[in-house]
């Protein structure tokens, strides 16, 4: 009989991964559930805080870009709605029409903004290709 209790001694020893008492086992599992909740509440504050810096980076960098993106749709339907409507009389009064300030403005607002757009792209595209094509320095040769 004392053998027999030995052994169940034993195995509750064992089972307890240290000698707390069952109360501090709980408090001590709660502070971890704690610790854990506080560490995940930090990694996504964090997590947000990088991604709304990256988010105002894109924006700061791109906002021109946009920019001339809306000039320039926004020119293009006010110059065919204002300039050369679609219609037989737009037709006839589109000679005189092109001459207008308001038309002058809006043609070069257009060319300009394609001209922005497609250097914006090929700025964007010498960019991307730089970062794939890294060409390694040359080696210094030593005279013998």
């Amino acid at each position: 009989m004392i053998l027999r209790n030995r052994i169940v001694e034993d195995y509750d020893h064992e089972e307890r991964t240290n000698d707390l008492p069952i109360e501090e086992e709980e408090e001590q599992e709660n502070i971890s559930k704690k610790s854990y909740f506080n560490i995940s509440c930090s990694f996504i504050i964090f997590s947000f805080q990088y991604t709304y810096k990256i988010f105002r980076i894109i924006i700061n960098v791109s906002g021109i870009y946009i920019l001339w993106i809306f000039l320039h749709y926004l020119a293009s339907h006010l110059y065919v709605k204002l300039c050369v409507p679609n219609t037989v009389i737009g037709f006839f009064m589109s000679p005189f029409m092109t001459a207008t300030p308001h038309c002058q403005g809006l043609r070069w607002i257009v060319y300009n903004a394609a001209s922005m757009i497609n250097n914006m792209w090929i700025t964007l595209g010498a960019w991307i290709c730089s970062l794939l094509l890294i060409i390694p320095p040359l080696e210094k040769v030593e005279p013998k």
